[in-house]
């Protein structure tokens, strides 16, 4: 791709031509010029400019007036200035309002050049990061909980109500229904947005181990304890820490996570200092805690800290009419992820995929569609193509 420059020539015109002369033997750069104001305004306006290298003497405007109205108009745009009577006080005051850099002329060339590309670089990096940010946005924003029918109407509902408001959510669900996606949106949609959000699988860590991750620990709290560790809620704080799993988390940690619910308060495995968070609290489960709760596997006074509002994710069997938008989420999804050309889905293989139970919901779905599309020697996946389905595995058949 080209980079557009644009140069906003001074009244020394031949230095200026040799200038432009250099830029245009790059081939990665397209040079637009201006001499005056107005026309780099509406150049500005119009074009897709990367880097603006402009003198810093134009005639009837104030130079760091003009600065600012690019940065008005385009706050990406890095500014590059060269004057022929440069003092580090102009420099400065360039540099405060946001110029790149500042020059004086006649200016060495492959010293400019270098500068270009190094104000590339830089604008190449902030529109990564931009780029990340739309994608992390467009991951966890209400429109990827996918689906038109009454049941996902509400979780959608319940997530914009709940996004902005700083209480903790028990969100419950068999396996695979997309319990981690609805701890997404609300921390993603939430005014903690830009902190951390910290995700622990409370069932992957036996009881000792868990309360050092959740907590952290102090050196030689226990053997192997070499090095002083930050807990997840210690990083999570101003963020949000989704629990999931929270209902294989053993009694004796219940009650150290009760007095963080209720006090905002812990310490380290093996340390004195009480350290102070700020930290909301997401938690998943597929169990039924009020199970959990009467046979006294769980605190009842943990369980309602927790579950201050309940967010209960359907069953895929129970919104079947959502398939036919997950299919294409997840075609379209994998197409760009992994470079497939898959255009579609056969008439008969979405009727298999209707008519089948899904005991392992979205998340098995998902793997149905990418295990077709790896497998399609055509641009629609057939029925021939969804191996699950045609091996004789036809128990989570409700009719075909």
């Amino acid at each position: 791709m080209k980079t557009n420059i644009l140069v906003i020539t001074g009244q020394n015109r031949d230095e200026w031509d040799k200038i432009i002369a250099s830029l245009q033997k790059n081939k990665s750069l397209f040079v637009f010029t201006a001499n005056k104001a107005g026309t780099a305004y509406k150049l500005l306006r119009t074009e897709a400019i990367n880097i603006a290298l402009s003198d810093y003497s134009i005639p009837k405007v104030n130079s760091i007036s003009f600065l600012k109205k690019i940065k008005v108009l385009r706050p990406d745009v890095e500014v590059v200035f060269l004057s022929e009577n440069a003092n580090l006080s102009k420099a400065i005051a360039a540099m405060k309002e946001g110029a790149y850099d500042f020059y004086e002329l006649p200016v060495n060339l492959r010293l400019l050049n270098a500068v270009i590309s190094k104000a590339i670089e830089k604008q190449a990096l902030l529109f990564e990061k931009l780029e990340l940010e739309r994608k992390v946005k467009e991951v966890f924003d209400f429109g990827n909980i996918i689906g038109r029918s009454k049941p996902m109407q509400r979780i959608t509902e319940l997530v914009s109500s709940l996004a902005q408001k700083n209480v903790n959510v028990l969100i419950t669900g068999e396996t695979g229904v997309g319990k981690e996606l609805v701890a997404n949106a609300l921390h993603y949609n939430s005014a903690r947005s830009a902190k951390p959000f910290v995700k622990v699988n409370c069932a992957a860590f036996n009881k000792g181990v868990l309360e050092s991750e959740l907590f952290g620990h102090e050196i030689g709290s226990f053997t192997g304890a070499v090095t002083k560790r930050l807990g997840r809620f210690e990083l999570a704080n101003e963020g949000t820490i989704f629990l999931d799993e929270i209902g294989d988390v053993p009694l004796s940690t219940q009650v150290k996570l009760l007095r963080v619910l209720q006090e905002k308060e812990f310490e380290r495995v093996g340390g004195n200092e009480t350290i102070k968070i700020d930290t909301r609290v997401l938690a998943g489960t597929n169990k039924d805690m009020k199970k959990l709760v009467e046979k006294q596997k769980f605190r009842s006074d943990l369980y309602y800290r927790l579950n201050v509002v309940h967010i209960e994710v359907p069953t895929l069997k129970e919104r079947k009419g959502d398939i036919p938008l997950l299919v294409s989420f997840f075609i379209n999804k994998l197409n760009d992820e992994k470079d497939y050309k898959i255009k579609g889905i056969a008439k008969e293989a979405m009727q298999i995929l209707m008519n089948y139970q899904w005991p392992g919901n979205v998340r098995e779905l998902e793997n149905a569609v990418e295990s077709a599309m790896a497998l399609a020697q055509k641009n629609v996946i057939e029925p021939k193509y969804l191996v699950a389905f045609t091996l004789g595995d036809l128990k989570n058949y409700s009719s075909l």
